[in-house]
């Protein structure tokens, strides 16, 4: 098959997703001409089609990479945007009528149930906490913004209260999630904390500029704490290099540190310290964890990281991922900086979609 019959058909696959399907088949039919048949006359001299197609076809193969990118990564998007839409339909619904099955078993409405559900109130040792994880986002003094930081982690409880009783219902009930959920191959490859042979594997695109990735560190650090032997977290490098001017570095730093088998505390200090990232100050805190700094400072200088780090830029291309952060739940898409409750919601569901032990005889 030439290149010009791939042309061809991918300008027909873009028909099922373009209104500018007509352009595509045109553009297609256009590159599928023999080689030796004139495209012009210059004082009575032929010019063949083998002459234009020497000098177009390494800039059309590359406008044809670029727009099957674009296809893939618009059909990725609306998978996922439906698969998440069903899901949460679907949790509507159980949540509806476990709603309805207790309030009938305690003689009672479903609006009573919602009611009388408590919500802890907010400290300000919570809030400080809170606070100190996501100073780096927040980009204000605590004392300015404690009364909004009040409310919002007011209403988090609130929610939090809810789901509560939610998952508590799901239990006594027994719900089991029959609908297999929308699930793509994400190769696992990376620093990784928690057993090999954990049932859930979370494999995490990140930056360690931005912002919003340090504001979802905490929420999966708290969940490999909750679920200890039943997660396992993978790193991937997703650099944003046109928002994040120290993005690259950092990942070079990570897989630096990495190399001394050490990536982890790295990881975790670039995170707490997302405002020196520069070149110096990532050499300050391979010293301060105890890395060999002649070793680290070699291997940042000398970008011999970079095609570790190209390989989870080319996986994530392949993934049609744009933003980070971006996390896979047993392939199971995330978007953002999701709560705890959200990732707890989804690592039970794969917990309750495992396979019922045999009983031994």
């Amino acid at each position: 098959m030439t290149s010009f019959d791939q042309r061809a058909i991918s300008a027909a696959l873009a028909c099922l997703l373009f209104p500018l399907c007509a352009v595509f088949a045109a553009a297609a039919d256009a590159a599928v001409q023999p080689a030796n048949m004139p495209v012009a006359t210059v004082g009575g001299h032929s010019l063949l089609y083998s002459a234009l197609q020497a000098r177009t076809q390494a800039k059309l193969a590359q406008l044809d990479a670029q727009r099957d990118a674009e296809v893939r990564q618009i059909t990725l998007a609306t998978a996922r945007d439906r698969a998440t839409y069903v899901d949460a339909q679907l949790n509507s619904l159980i949540d509806e009528e476990l709603l309805a099955l207790d309030a009938a078993s305690k003689k009672t409405t479903p609006g009573a149930l919602l009611s009388a559900v408590t919500v802890p109130p907010v400290t300000d040792a919570m809030m400080q906490a809170f606070y100190k994880a996501q100073s780096a986002m927040i980009g204000q003094p605590y004392e300015r913004i404690k009364p909004q930081l009040k409310q919002y982690l007011q209403r988090q409880a609130s929610v939090q209260a809810t789901r509560n009783l939610y998952a508590s219902l799901r239990k006594k009930y027994g719900v089991k999630v029959l609908l297999a959920p929308m699930r793509e191959h994400v190769e696992p490859t990376g620093p990784a904390r928690g057993p090999a042979n954990a049932p859930v594997t979370i494999v995490e695109f990140s930056d360690f500029q931005c912002p919003f990735c340090g504001r979802l560190e905490p929420e999966l650090q708290h969940l490999l704490k909750a679920y200890p032997s039943r997660i396992r977290l993978v790193y991937r490098n997703l650099p944003l290099e046109s928002l994040h001017p120290n993005a690259m570095s950092a990942a070079q730093a990570g897989v630096c540190a990495g190399q001394q088998g050490k990536f982890w505390q790295m990881h975790d200090l670039m995170f707490a310290e997302q405002n020196a990232l520069t070149v110096p100050a990532l050499k300050d805190k391979a010293k301060r964890i105890g890395l060999n700094t002649q070793q680290f400072d070699q291997c940042l200088d000398s970008g011999a990281t970079l095609p570790a780090i190209k390989a989870d830029l080319d996986a994530a291309k392949q993934l049609g991922l744009s933003a980070t952060p971006t996390t896979f739940v047993n392939g199971r898409f995330i978007d953002g900086a999701v709560s705890y409750a959200d990732l707890t919601a989804l690592v039970d569901d794969e917990l309750q979609r495992l396979p019922a032990p045999v009983a031994s005889r």
